[in-house]
């Protein structure tokens, strides 16, 4: 009689695919579908995804190695508490699941088990110095080093994060991992051919372009420096009345800023100089990075902050902070932001990436070669890789 196969229980928490997806539910998916693709994955594990709401229709989660199950009490209303703190750990427990990975940061209060459990340095440094209202600063605060403390291993996705989250929790080397994102395939540079252009043209008056633009996306915390960009845009805006700045971007100060400022500058120079815009779809998204100028994306912290080597897939350059991360990524192949709360600084940066052709024929160049350390493939296969050490 041949032997029973026996395979490795791998749980994940899910709910950042339900809904409107962001950086986790976006980052999910992606790894899902790697993972879907993995040699010989079906030998060795079998997935069980939690979700608090619903199960997204999306192709990748139809495959047979996943087994999906919506948590919830009956009669109760939806709660991201109860489902991550309370039913979390006690499926965990009636599944029987060997390792369960926890992409959302934290650890649940009451969890027992073996976990991977993705950090990173931008998070710390919103539970500590960030903008968020307390609730969610308090939860990350408690429930981050609940993670450092308990999990088996801990997945960061940049050298730098690394280091900064080993001098933050006092983490050993052994147990922290440097794990790179990868980038979806629908990011590429696009031809510009007829279809191409005429779809662009039909964007762009969707959202109000008359001509050249420049954009920042993903959620403007504080951080993020959202508002000094716009600040930065308007002392070039006169020189450059045939640019405008899209910025589609959820506003995350607190108090909310962007609305007013947007409107404020616009009045000023008498014409839509910035456009404030909401959730653009990815398929529109590909185009505004293909078509635009640059993207600027200054964050004093991030872990990767993938935007920019997404807009650099597309073939556009990046205006970026000049810190250890973006260094680490890009090396020379960006546009530095030395200091972000120095305006006029800020705005020689942007009136630099708008005028030096060559360095920006020089980081399309290069881009390759940035690019490389970015693949799902080699992500899934890292990841894999543990679980089976764990």
């Amino acid at each position: 009689m041949a032997n029973k196969v026996i395979h490795k229980k791998i749980g994940i928490e899910c709910e950042n695919l339900e809904g409107k997806r962001f950086g986790v539910g976006n980052t999910m998916a992606q790894l899902l579908d790697a993972i879907t693709k993995a040699p010989d994955i079906k030998k060795e594990f079998r997935f069980v995804l939690y979700f608090k709401n619903e199960i997204p229709k999306d192709d990748f989660l139809n495959d047979s190695i996943f087994e999906k199950k919506i948590i919830k009490f009956p009669l109760l209303p939806p709660s991201f508490n109860i489902f991550y703190h309370i039913l979390i750990p006690f499926y965990s427990l009636k599944d029987k699941i060997d390792i369960f990975f926890f992409p959302s940061y934290m650890l649940p209060a009451f969890f027992l088990g073996k976990a991977v459990v993705v950090l990173t340095n931008d998070v710390y440094y919103e539970a500590h110095f960030g903008s968020l209202p307390f609730r969610y600063r308090l939860s990350y605060r408690l429930f981050c080093k609940w993670a450092a403390l308990r999990a088996k291993k801990i997945m960061t996705i940049s050298e730098f994060s690394k280091k900064e989250l080993m001098d933050f929790y006092g983490l050993k080397e052994k147990k922290i991992f440097v794990n790179y994102w990868g980038l979806p395939e629908f990011f590429k540079e696009l031809e510009k051919s007829v279809y191409n252009l005429q779809k662009i043209s039909k964007i762009k008056e969707k959202f109000g372009i008359k001509d050249k633009y420049i954009l920042s996306v993903g959620q403007a915390f504080e951080r993020r420096r959202v508002k000094e960009a716009m600040l930065a845009f308007e002392r070039i805006a006169e020189k450059s009345p045939n640019i405008q700045y899209l910025v589609p971007c959820i506003d995350k100060n607190n108090p909310p800023v962007l609305d007013a400022l947007a409107e404020q500058i616009n009045k000023k120079f008498g014409r839509e100089a910035i456009i404030r815009a909401g959730y653009i779809d990815k398929d529109e998204m590909i185009y505004l990075l293909n078509f635009a100028e640059f993207l600027i994306y200054v964050s004093d912290k991030e872990a990767l902050g993938l935007p920019p080597v997404e807009a650099l897939k597309c073939g556009t350059p990046a205006v970026v902070a000049d810190n250890g991360l973006t260094r680490e990524i890009f090396k020379d192949s960006a546009f530095f932001v030395k200091d972000a709360k120095n305006i006029e600084t800020f705005a020689s940066t942007l009136e630099y990436a708008l005028t030096d052709k060559e360095k920006i024929q020089k980081i399309r160049s290069e881009k390759e070669d940035i690019l490389l350390k970015f693949n799902w493939e080699e992500h899934a296969k890292k990841l894999l890789s543990i679980f089976k050490e764990i």
